[in-house]
């Protein structure tokens, strides 16, 4: 972006600041992210049986959405598409975990610090990755408060103190300023500890046999101990949630603060994280905003992680710049109604292109899902692409691939049809086959990854 360019930008953030009305108080911007967790995970959806009490109070004091998409079912293309409102596949190297994101592609949360609001993260924000000159740096989602640590952190969880530095930052918030933090949880990710599923049925009072298995997961007790394990973190990343919220109402901020909960992609196992299946991009997202959100709303319109850039830019009165292809979710938060919103959003576009292998396996592929249909894409090594095709409505596993029938022929071309159009309008290098970049990053990513990741 150029210098002339971002000054433009700024300019314009402060005229739709006054627009909004002279001496009108923006709202506070609280996004809170974990690391891998798929939406049934929570239980405000109605499917598991261990209780996430702070995501649910905000999904019952706001609205739930029910067909929440990132656009990678991986960190951090999924953070980066968050941040920038624009598809995966439009980042260039930012497409690929362990690359970069480059710089040409605004982060909402710097137009938001330009535009008079104190930034901050705390825990996860953008990555793994390098921070090159040409791309964003670690402070990309906000100033890092990281520095506070528990005495006595749990194995194989974060050490991290979320509540103590979310306090050091509202502290260092000037008076008056409105305020951006992006609460990056750091849980459920894994490795876990196996202690975990003690600690879960001794502290909240839930077994391994009370622990909901997906379809697409063998029912063995050694996959029930793992799932609790996972659940374990679930727990402690609610927790967080709800100390930030407390901590928000103590100091009289909570009304006029903008609360998302969310979570960057699937979680760690076969058939979800990294996968184009509804467990790897199919997010938790609940929404809490006093006096605009109706409370008790569940929505059930399709929304993909670029949406949430240009709502929050939106929502705080500054500029969204027009190369965030994601399209704002402001008249479907201000709606008073439940179900579909929004006519047009009755379909979802995502994918992969690395997560990490090596030749000659290939995880690279483009999805579209809509109500009841799934078409997916793979690349593969060779060129030749393959194809599959979920009734999702009688097969939500995944388990009955009708890419190669005819019973569903016509649904299966309009989707995939659909989808290439999609792909042509957003510059995906899969659909308009311009692969250099991609292909040159994916060998900057092999590279790093033979050498252990090393800079």
């Amino acid at each position: 972006m150029t210098r002339s360019l971002t000054l433009l930008l700024v300019l314009l953030s402060h005229l739709c600041v006054s627009a909004a009305g002279e001496g009108a108080r923006r709202p506070n911007i609280l996004l809170v992210i974990t690391d891998d967790e798929s939406w049934l995970e929570k239980s405000a959806y109605g499917w598991s049986k261990v209780a996430t009490p702070h995501f649910d109070r905000v999904a019952r004091e706001g609205a739930l959405f029910t067909h929440a998409y990132t656009s990678a079912p991986s960190c951090a293309p999924s953070r980066a598409s968050l941040l920038t409102g624009r598809n995966f596949w439009e980042l260039e190297q930012g497409a690929f975990i362990q690359a970069w994101l480059p710089t040409k592609f605004a982060a909402f949360p710097k137009l938001l610090s330009d535009a008079g609001y104190h930034t901050g993260r705390i825990g996860k924000g953008w990555g793994p990755g390098v921070f090159p000159p040409e791309g964003h740096g670690d402070d990309v989602a906000g100033k890092v408060y990281n520095s506070l640590k528990v005495e006595k952190p749990e194995k194989n969880v974060s050490a991290i103190d979320y509540t103590a530095n979310f306090r050091k930052f509202l502290d260092e918030r000037k008076e008056g300023a409105p305020f951006f933090c992006w609460l990056g949880i750091i849980e459920p990710h894994g490795p876990w500890a196996q202690a975990n599923r003690v600690k879960l049925e001794k502290k909240f009072g839930v077994s391994a046999d009370d622990i909901s298995m997906p379809g697409f997961l063998a029912d063995t007790p050694k996959v029930r101990g793992q799932r609790a394990d996972m659940y374990y973190e679930v727990k402690l990343a609610d927790e967080a949630l709800g100390n930030a919220l407390a901590e928000l109402e103590r100091r009289g901020e909570l009304e006029n603060t903008i609360v998302v909960v969310t979570s960057d992609n699937g979680t760690a196992c076969d058939g979800s994280k990294a996968s184009p299946y509804d467990w790897g991009v199919h997010e938790p997202l609940a929404v809490r905003w006093p006096g605009v959100v109706k409370s008790g709303r569940v929505v059930d319109d399709f929304v993909n992680f670029p949406d949430l850039a240009p709502t929050l830019l939106e929502a705080a009165g500054v500029a969204v710049p027009e190369a965030m292809s994601g399209k704002s979710l402001m008249p479907i938060l201000r709606a008073a109604e439940s179900g579909q919103i929004d006519p047009s959003r009755t379909w979802v576009a995502t994918g992969l292109e690395w997560h990490g292998e090596l030749p000659p396996e290939c995880r690279a592929s483009r999805t579209i899902r809509d109500g009841r249909f799934q078409y997916i894409i793979r690349y593969t090594r060779n060129g030749v692409p393959t194809e599959e095709f979920y009734d999702l409505g009688n097969d939500p596993d995944h388990k009955k691939n009708l890419a190669g029938g005819d019973a569903f022929a016509s649904e299966r071309n309009a989707l995939k049809d659909r989808l290439k159009a999609h792909q042509m309008q957003t510059g995906d290098p899969r659909g308009t086959g311009e692969m250099k970049l991609f292909d040159e990053t994916r060998k900057f990513v092999e590279t790093r990854k033979a050498a252990g990741y090393g800079d």
